[in-house]
């Protein structure tokens, strides 16, 4: 059974232990005061993060001479940073929630005709590929070419393997022009939760009204993923493309864009098997 989850997010206290100490705590919504799940938490001079959990808690260790600030991130909130000495005076983080113009139409009349697939959905001879280090914010992505205005209805990966019994999965979608990636065009998180089976995994977008107009980037982030000991993890299928110079991108966690990481384009004349399905309005 799948669901389909909208985050806020997440934090923090404090143990000291020599030359390294272990930051705990909490994110809250500064409105709301609610917790905060799944937040992307960041070390930015040695490189490294987290995600917060479901309660927005979360423990990262850091040497106290080698570090002085945290940076926490989360779609649909304003990004923070707060020095670690701040934190172990206060654990608790507050996150303010951005506000946005949200661009609205008619769905009914506009997208006529059939729906149509966007990306690959299979073919042969195939590979398949894992996440990066199956780490907390790993993330695996392909690039989706869209012609003209198109209103999204789900998406879509095909899983060939899978490793343990849960998983959770973020779903952004980034910018994509020439190469260069951007800003993540959804405004909140949204999350795949479901047991992991083999085959195709979809995530249903409607109640989202996404409409895009340009190439885009579709990535799973791994927010919590049930491996066995000393396995690769859950592996993605990925099919030949011949003389399209293509690819799919990876990001590892710990250099998130959060801590100005940046993807990594791997082999060339392949292509990730994630899709859209959408109607292009007319």
């Amino acid at each position: 059974m799948k669901y389909l989850i909208v985050l806020s997010t997440v934090l923090l206290m404090n143990i000291h232990n020599g030359n390294a100490q272990k930051l705990e705590g909490q994110i809250i919504d500064k409105t709301t005061e609610s917790p905060l799940a799944y937040v992307n938490i960041g070390i930015v001079e040695l490189g490294i993060g987290t995600v917060s959990d479901e309660k927005g808690k979360f423990a990262l260790k850091v040497s106290k001479d080698k570090a002085d600030s945290v940076l926490f991130s989360a779609l649909g909130f304003e990004s923070v940073k707060y020095s670690i000495s701040g934190l172990l005076k206060e654990p608790i983080v507050k996150l303010n929630p951005k506000s946005y113009e949200l661009k609205t139409f008619d769905v009914v009349d506009k997208a006529r005709g059939r729906d149509k697939i966007f990306g690959k959905k299979k073919g042969i001879p195939q590979g398949e590929t894992n996440l990066m280090g199956n780490s907390p914010g790993d993330e695996i992505g392909a690039h989706i070419r869209i012609k003209q205005p198109t209103y999204l209805k789900s998406a879509n990966f095909n899983i060939t393997r899978v490793s343990g019994d849960s998983m959770i999965f973020r779903v952004n979608i980034y910018e994509f022009n020439n190469g260069e990636i951007g800003d993540n065009l959804l405004k909140e998180n949204v999350l795949l939760e479901s047991s992991q089976e083999e085959g195709i995994v979809t995530v249903d977008l409607t109640p989202y009204q996404l409409l895009i107009e340009q190439d885009v980037l579709l990535t799973l982030e791994n927010i919590d993923v049930d491996l066995n000991k000393n396995d690769r993890g859950i592996l993605f299928k990925y099919v030949p493309v011949w003389f399209k110079a293509k690819g799919f991108y990876i990001r590892k966690g710990v250099n998130s864009k959060n801590v100005n990481g940046s993807f990594l384009k791997l082999l060339d004349g392949v292509e990730l098997c994630f899709y859209f399905v959408g109607r292009e309005l007319k």
